[in-house]
């Protein structure tokens, strides 16, 4: 599954922007990308239980999650992308 998503992430952000339209969809994916990391790290973030200040604590969970390092990871491919893009010079396919 973790390949997949690479997969997708790669594929999203800017492979294949090297013309005017494959930008503009390559920006389209980034910016999906970016949306979807701030959900996923506004989920993570919502959802977690609240913290125990009592006598009767479990061990220590750490304040990292799963979901936000996916959202971060999510995120930062996105913008990652959207900076390819934007250096990347466009080619003329049209002879």
């Amino acid at each position: 599954m973790s390949k997949v998503v690479a997969l997708v992430c790669i594929l999203l952000t800017g492979c294949f922007g090297y013309n005017s339209s494959a930008k503009k969809w390559s920006y389209f994916g980034d910016t999906l990308l970016v949306l979807g990391g701030g959900a996923a790290i506004t989920v993570d973030q919502t959802s977690k239980p609240p913290a125990c200040m009592g006598a009767g604590c479990p061990l220590y969970t750490s304040p990292i999650s799963g979901g936000l390092i996916a959202g971060v990871v999510l995120a930062s491919a996105g913008v990652f992308g959207v900076i390819l893009n934007a250096t990347r010079p466009s080619v003329k396919t049209s002879r």
